[in-house]
């Protein structure tokens, strides 16, 4: 039989960072990494593939990085987990003894239970490029496209096929929140969004769901709750994703279909020597200290961080998902962490906020520069601590969201970042005297 110290089970964000550390912090230790696709896509990339990129191997993450460190990477589905004898079953009959093993199964798109979903050229968006490639060829050939979904996927999906296609489509999105990307970004920062993306000729439709989808085998309409009809020979679907934990509940691992695989705060499951990270595992806010659904490439990869050292027997604590996002909608980027007044008024936290509007560059006459770009931060009212950070305007915004991430993490208080230090420079910054975090803060400062 095959053996290893350590197997990894999925080779996307969680998996891989793992690896990576485990590989950094002991070379020494034999790694095997399963996984079911060809190649690894970089996941956060997949929208680009359609409308910048145009071709899914542009997507790819390099395997001669890892394979150069003494990775073993097995293109190959695990099928059944023993975890009283330590040993994964995988082609077939081949079997692997394992030291300790991680889970990183990442999710699978939430498909919506509406008649009609099964019709032909109706897609989710997986992260197998085979998949991938089948899409970017069927966005090439429709011409009435409908997203279903204004989060993150969708908005950027149909922002990127809208580049793409210019005038030769006709794309909309269909959402049932009041705005798009409203679970994580500030209200107005949503509106400004959905004006990008008009600019683009796309159309939007909030406050909507979709009844059903009608087709001879292929699909040709949306319908609407309210009864709407719109036109449709491809539909993307972006209405989330869900742990994917079939493998952990087929092997009698502990975990919820919605939550995830159960997870202590050192990233181990109720099962010895076995670990999971990633989307598949449960989440708590960082904020808040409760159960959450946040599942970020960059929440995998911090929490894959956590697991391969505690693995290898040190004791890191997971601290909870913060959520900290970023996007470009047009020439507009905008950086998001914590929680919104929206969050803080669903938890019932008092906030006070700050904010201020600037340009990001000095003097604002210097070219491309972004002479609106807006900064909100929200502070804890019971102990000055900022707990939410919101940027829109030129590329640094997602830099700047970054940096009020950290703060958050290390518990910075309202007089912290009223009182900062930082680097600036006329092409690269706002100016020394009106830095946006500083400014913002001296808003807020002001009003406790």
């Amino acid at each position: 039989m095959q053996k290893t110290d350590i197997a990894i089970i999925g080779a996307s964000a969680a998996g891989l960072a793992a690896a990576f550390t485990l590989k950094m912090r002991s070379p020494e230790t034999k790694i095997v990494l399963f996984r079911k696709a060809t190649r690894s896509p970089v996941p956060c990339g997949i929208p680009y593939i359609y409308g910048t990129l145009k071709d899914v191997a542009k997507d790819l993450i390099p395997d001669d990085p890892f394979l150069s460190m003494g990775l073993d990477i097995k293109v190959a589905e695990v099928m059944e987990i023993d975890t009283k004898n330590y040993v994964l079953t995988f082609n077939g009959n081949e079997k692997l003894q394992y030291g300790k093993l991680l889970l990183a199964t990442g999710s699978i798109p939430i498909i919506p239970p509406i008649e009609g979903i099964n019709l032909e050229n109706v897609f989710a968006i997986k992260k197998e490029p085979e998949h991938l490639d089948i899409i970017n060829q069927k966005v090439k050939e429709a011409k009435d496209i409908v997203v279903i979904g204004g989060g993150f996927i969708g908005v950027e999906m149909a922002e990127q096929i809208a580049k793409l296609k210019g005038d030769n489509a006709n794309i909309t999105i269909v959402e049932m929140l009041p705005h798009c990307l409203m679970a994580a970004l500030e209200e107005e920062f949503c509106i400004r969004a959905e004006e990008e993306l008009m600019k683009l000729n796309i159309k939007i439709k909030t406050n909507s769901q979709v009844s059903r989808l009608e087709g001879n085998g292929k699909v040709e309409k949306v319908i609407l709750s309210g009864g709407e009809s719109i036109d449709a020979d491809l539909v993307i679907l972006g209405v989330g994703a869900a742990p994917n934990v079939a493998l952990a509940e087929k092997s009698g691992i502990p975990c919820d279909k919605r939550a995830g695989i159960e997870v202590d705060e050192y990233m181990k499951t109720k099962i010895d020597d076995v670990y999971a990270a990633g989307d598949c595992a449960s989440k708590f806010s960082f904020i808040t200290k409760k159960p959450c659904g946040i599942r970020l490439a960059s929440v995998a990869a911090y929490e894959a961080v956590i697991a391969a050292n505690n693995m290898l027997g040190n004791k890191v604590k997971n601290r909870g998902a913060l959520g900290a996002f970023s996007t470009k909608i047009g020439d507009v980027a905008i950086g998001a962490t914590g929680v919104t007044q929206r969050g803080c008024e669903i938890e019932k936290i008092e906030f006070v906020k700050g904010e201020f509007v600037g340009p990001d560059k000095h003097p604002p006459t210097l070219p491309n520069t972004f002479k609106e770009m807006k900064t909100i931060l929200l502070f804890n009212k019971k102990d000055k601590k900022v707990i939410g950070g919101h940027v829109l305007g030129g590329d640094t915004a997602a830099e700047m969201a970054n940096i009020i991430s950290t703060a958050i993490q290390a518990g910075l208080t309202v007089e912290d970042l009223s009182f900062m230090q930082v680097a600036t420079h006329p092409l690269l910054t706002g100016s020394p005297i009106a830095y946006h975090i500083i400014r913002a803060a001296q808003d807020a400062y002001f009003k406790f």
